[in-house]
Parts: structure tokens; C-alpha cells; sequence
């Protein structure tokens, strides 16, 4: 019950607000697009540019900077007036990014204006798409991931809970369970985190956000590309069984799978192990409360010498006892084996 009102709190708190603001920005945005497309099949006449300069903005400490731009075109014989180069007008940090498309529009310059049909006091100077319509959806994809994974805590809190520990058989014939690896899920948003700053870097760096339209579909394909190799390759990792422990009776070992710092599997006999402990692991910096449980695996190796193998580590003491619970029932021993479990 308190569990369910904290996630009640945490979604009123937290999620709603998160998701409101990114669910408006996404709506901004694809309405720019949405617009911008449309401008594309705007029929045009000839106009002259009459004013032309950067203009700057200061907000919250920091300077942005726009074109200020006017230019005159006569439709149907009615002379007009107009300001904007795309349909929705943007600001930047950079003054040599303003300065460079201010270039392309010298007073007195002769330049082909745009307008919507039915409205011709409606105009701007670029029509169709470019690449800074769809830079700004890759801009707001770490927002959009987040909303996705606090919708999913919550959603997740009020489903039913798992079952501690499940249990199935291998192809060998051992008894798996399957540890808890990185999540395809966050693997996937870390890597299209990753390729969106990437790419939206290189892009405003060498040809600048206002790139032709090729050049931002280029970009949201190395993106999406890089999205579902990381999903493909981490779901072909949990199929294969690369984070299974492994129980085999009939050769009596355990296999530990490449987890917590071991970079390669570790098969243990039954009768060299030890031990089984959960160690409650300190959070820090404060290291006053418990932040996870590790199960901890004590062996011998066939010199004699005594070694620690981390299992695997829980956020929850009643998951780590269950899995510590399964495995000694079959390998039969305790937190502090005696000596003459050794030979059992």
C-alpha cells in the first residue's frame, strides 16, 4: 500500500510535469515541421531585401542572436511586406552562425519570395525543410527517453511482483537462472543518447544545423541504425545465455557468467565451493544505508588457495536470499561452510 502512494506521489511530483513539458515540446516541434513542409509547394514572386542585421537577446546571463531582416514583394499588384526567412523564427548562442546566414541577405539584394496562397501577406524567404527541423527532434530524444523510463518505473510499481527467482532448464540439461545484465532497454537509450550528441555535434561543427535536408536524414539513420544494432546485439547476448548461471548435477559444476568485473565465465566444482554469503553493499558517499546485496561465492582452487567470486548484487535483501537459498540446497552449504563440507 505505501509502496503504491509513493508512486502515486512520484507520478504527480516527478512523471506528470516530465511528461507534460516533453509531450508540448514534441507537439512544438512537429508542428514546425509540419509548417515548414508545407511552405514547400507556396507559389513565389520576386521581392528586394530592404533591412538586413543580427540582432541579440540577452536571457538568464546568456546572448542570442537573429537575423532582423525586411523585404518588399507585391502580389496581384498589392505591395506587402515581410520579416520571416523560414516559418518560425529561431535564435542561436552563436553570432557567426547568424552572421553567416545574414550573408545571403545584403540589403537591396533581389530574392524570391514565398507566400501562402489565399494569405499573401504570409511569406518567408526559405521554404520546405531543412536539417534544423529535424536536429531539434534529435535534440529533445535524452527528454523523450526519460519520460519513457519514468513511465515505465511507474507503470512498473503497480504490476503485480515477479516471482523472486525463476528457474529453467538449458540445453545441457543445467539449471539456469538468468542474472540480471544491462537492461536492452538501457542500452539502447545510452546508444541513441550517444549517436544523437554524436552526430548533432559533427553536423553543427562542420556544416551547421541549417545543413541541406540529406544531411539530417543522414543523420537520424546513423542514429536509428545504431538504436537497433545495440538492441539486436544485447537481445542475441540474453538468448545465447550469457548472463545465465549455470547448475549442471551431472558434472556437478557451477557456471558463473561474465558479470560484476569477470570479463569471462567461471566454472567452479561443487566440491570446491565453500560458502555462500550476501554481503549488504554501503551506499555512497555516505555509506550510512544499504544500497545493494551481493551474493558472494567462496571457493577453493586446486592449489588450496582460497578465492572470492562476486555472484551477482540485488537492490532487494529478499531477491539476493533467494537466489543464495537455491544454490545452497544443491551445492549444499551454508554463510560459513565447515571444513568437512569440503568433501560433501
Amino acid at each position: 500500500m505505501l509502496s503504491r502512494l509513493g508512486s502515486f506521489f512520484f507520478f504527480l511530483v516527478f512523471v506528470l510535469p516530465w511528461v507534460g513539458m516533453t509531450v508540448a515540446a514534441d507537439y512544438f516541434a512537429a508542428s514546425n515541421l509540419v509548417r515548414q513542409a508545407q511552405t514547400a509547394s507556396w507559389p513565389s514572386v520576386q521581392g528586394t531585401i530592404t533591412r538586413s542585421e543580427v540582432v541579440e537577446e540577452r536571457k538568464n546571463k546568456s546572448t542570442h542572436y537573429g537575423l532582423k531582416l525586411a523585404y518588399a514583394y507585391s502580389v496581384d499588384g498589392q505591395l506587402h511586406e515581410g520579416s520571416k526567412v523560414q516559418s518560425t523564427q529561431s535564435m542561436s548562442g552563436d553570432r557567426g552562425f547568424a552572421e553567416k546566414r545574414l550573408a545571403r541577405y545584403p540589403v537591396g539584394t533581389r530574392v524570391p519570395v514565398y507566400y501562402q496562397p489565399g494569405q499573401p501577406s504570409e511569406a518567408i524567404l526559405e521554404p520546405g525543410l531543412d536539417s534544423s527541423e529535424l536536429f531539434l527532434f534529435m535534440l529533445l530524444i535524452p527528454f523523450n527517453l526519460i519520460a519513457l523510463w519514468l513511465g515505465f518505473g511507474v507503470v512498473s510499481s503497480w504490476r503485480a511482483e515477479p516471482p523472486l527467482l525463476s528457474t529453467f532448464a538449458w540445453e545441457d540439461g543445467s539449471e539456469c537462472v538468468t542474472l540480471e545484465g544491462p537492461w536492452t532497454g538501457i542500452l539502447v537509450s545510452l546508444v541513441l543518447f550517444g549517436s544523437a550528441v554524436v552526430c548533432f555535434l559533427l553536423t553543427a561543427g562542420t556544416m551547421g544545423l541549417d545543413a541541406p535536408l540529406p544531411v539530417g536524414v543522414g543523420a537520424w539513420a546513423v542514429v536509428i541504425a545504431c538504436g537497433v544494432y545495440a538492441w539486436r546485439w544485447s537481445r542475441a547476448r540474453v538468448k545465447s545465455g550469457y548472463y545465465d548461471l549455470r547448475l549442471n548435477a551431472r558434472t556437478r559444476s557451477l557456471s558463473l557468467p561474465p558479470y560484476l568485473q569477470r570479463k569471462h565465465r567461471l566454472d567452479v566444482r561443487w566440491r570446491d565451493v565453500l560458502s555462500l554469503r550476501v554481503d549488504p553493499q554501503l551506499r555512497k558517499p555516505s555509506e550510512k544505508e544499504v544500497g545493494s546485496y551481493q551474493l558472494t561465492l567462496d571457493f577453493s582452487t586446486d592449489e588450496g588457495e582460497a578465492r572470492q567470486a562476486a555472484i551477482t548484487s540485488f537492490t532487494r535483501q529478499d531477491q539476493a536470499d533467494a537466489l543464495a537459498h537455491w544454490l545452497r540446497k544443491h551445492l549444499k552449504v551454508g554463510e560459513a561452510a565447515p571444513e568437512e563440507q569440503r568433501s560433501a
